[in-house]
């Protein structure tokens, strides 16, 4: 049994992006054009540019059309992106993947109650309020990553910092430093899943089209929870990296 024909056409068109017939910026023929070129419903052709939007192949343009796009995936390498020594001299942990591709398209900061989850790492009463830190990610026009950080109101009483739309640089780990409570363990735990209806509206995802959410939590060295972070990220944009010692050692809960 052959490749489903919405397979083939998208192979077709990536064909003729990577022999430069298109080159970033193109606008492709309609899905109707494409339908009557390959002999096909129009709903076949949505699926097979359903497919190359996933890939960040192609992208739509509201009441313009699709455009060919050329787009790198970032290559999220961990541990080294939350090393103490980036931020502490002052740079973005973003930065550390992407060159300044990435950048922060709005911050929304304020108080509001911590649910189970949240309360029980951050060892506060359930329903108890947290400065909360919003933020979506971009590259170039693109949403690729949302984050919203948590943190105990009375860390924000002592680094008032961190409920600024800019902290400053190396960000809030960076004045959690110098107030005395910088992180010294992170923990992160992922999981691959479909996408919520706000994940597909915040990042205008193509349909199918999973996401990777992290949730972070940082650590002060006598075990605190000064955050956690909970980050939802567009897995057609992102490569994620890990680099393990042979030791076996793990830092305890």
């Amino acid at each position: 049994m052959g490749e489903p024909a919405y397979r083939n056409i998208a192979s077709a068109i990536r064909a003729d992006i990577e022999a430069r017939r298109l080159v970033e910026g193109d606008r492709l023929p309609t899905v109707r054009e494409l339908a009557q070129r390959f002999g096909v419903p129009t709903g076949t052709v949505s699926k097979a540019v359903d497919i190359l939007r996933a890939d960040g192949v192609v992208v739509a343009k509201h009441g313009r059309g699709l455009y060919v796009r050329t787009f790198s995936r970032v290559l999220r390498s961990s541990p080294d992106r939350l090393s103490r020594s980036w931020w502490t001299d002052g740079k973005a942990i973003q930065d550390h993947d992407t060159n300044g591709r990435l950048r922060s398209v709005d911050v929304v900061v304020r108080e509001a109650p911590a649910s189970g989850d949240i309360a029980e790492a951050l060892n506060v009463p359930p329903g108890a309020a947290v400065l909360t830190r919003a933020r979506r990610f971009a590259i170039e026009d693109r949403i690729v990553q949302t984050s919203t950080s948590y943190i105990p109101l009375d860390v924000v009483a002592a680094v008032p910092a961190v409920a600024y739309t800019n902290p400053g640089p190396g960000g809030m780990y960076a004045r959690m430093a110098e107030a005395g409570l910088a992180p010294e363990t992170f923990r992160e735990t992922l999981v691959c899943r479909m996408p919520s209806a706000a994940d597909t509206q915040t990042m205008n995802l193509p349909q199918g089209t999973p996401v990777v959410a992290i949730t972070r939590y940082a650590y002060t060295g006598d075990r605190r929870c000064v955050e956690v972070n909970e980050m939802v990220l567009d897995s057609s944009a992102y490569t994620l990296e890990y680099f393990f010692t042979a030791a076996g050692d793990r830092p305890s809960r």
